[in-house]
């Protein structure tokens, strides 16, 4: 009897000295956890869309071109305001380093785009100057309003969750931009009750500016490490561009106010050695 209990507890000991060896192994098959330290570069391409300026169009300022218009009687179009907005694609460069630390991933990361980002509007509208002789003309204006971004980049933080092959971040910074901006007006004549000199082009006008606005950026996103060294990524940006320079011209003004986009890109990236 004695000796059967021996043997019983000798099994129980095998077994469990089997399952405490067993234990480390089976952690130690575990896929280890993509690496996201050190610096990598990449292409990206996307698509952006937003509000630019808008233009405040008055036509019945142009009757102050007139000589001896008698306001009272002359007529013209209702104000109205022309709003640019802006859609295109962009593609560029993208650079930046990670640290690591368990889940947690902290970066900083650049990038530059050429945008064929851009709006257009145009509106037209009537003018009757009534002259104090009694007679009258009548003209018809056409307005147009531009805004091209050229190219773009931010310089932005990174924060995300690291989890197997996966990341998810949080991001915001800088942004920056090269607008171009226009403003152009042009006019017919459609009555020759009374021919004034140097009209109807006295009352058209251009105007134009260029220049960089500097901003900020804040979205998110999601990378993918597919190979060894090789990633996916997809991101959202909002982008606030700042004010642009304010145009006018006879009867038109191009109020300066935020310009804001929203942008949609894919990338590619490879990690290189910390």
């Amino acid at each position: 009897m004695r000796r059967r209990v021996r043997d019983l507890l000798a099994a129980v000991l095998a077994l469990g000295c089997g399952a405490a060896t067993a234990t480390p192994a089976t952690a130690g098959d575990t896929a280890p956890v993509f690496s996201w330290i050190g610096f990598y570069a990449g292409v990206h391409a996307g698509y952006g869309t937003g509000d630019g300026n808008a233009a405040s169009v008055d036509p019945g300022a142009l009757l102050a071109l007139f000589p001896g218009v008698n306001n009272a009687t002359s007529t013209t179009s209702a104000p109205f305001t022309l709003g640019v907005d802006q859609s295109g694609g962009l593609g560029g460069l993208q650079a930046g380093y990670n640290w690591q630390a368990g889940h947690l991933v902290a970066g900083v990361e650049a990038d530059v785009s050429v945008s064929g980002i851009g709006g257009r509007a145009s509106g037209s509208y009537a003018l009757r100057p009534v002259f104090l002789v009694g007679d009258f003309d009548n003209y018809t204006g056409m307005v147009t309003v531009t805004q091209d971004i050229d190219y773009l980049g931010t310089l932005r933080g990174r924060l995300g969750y690291a989890s197997s092959n996966w990341l998810l971040y949080a991001t915001g910074a800088l942004a920056w931009a090269h607008v171009k901006a226009s403003l152009n007006s042009s006019h017919a004549r459609l009555t020759n009750n009374l021919i004034i000199a140097g009209f109807p082009g006295a009352l058209d006008g251009h105007a134009s500016a260029s220049g960089f606005n500097l901003g900020y950026a804040v979205g998110g996103g999601g990378e993918w490490s597919f190979a060894p060294r090789w990633s996916l990524k997809a991101e959202y940006l909002y982008l606030n561009l700042g004010h642009q320079l304010a145009l006018s011209i006879p009867g038109t003004s191009l109020q300066a106010r935020d310009i804001e986009l929203h942008t949609f890109r894919v990338g590619l990236n490879r990690q290189f050695s910390p």
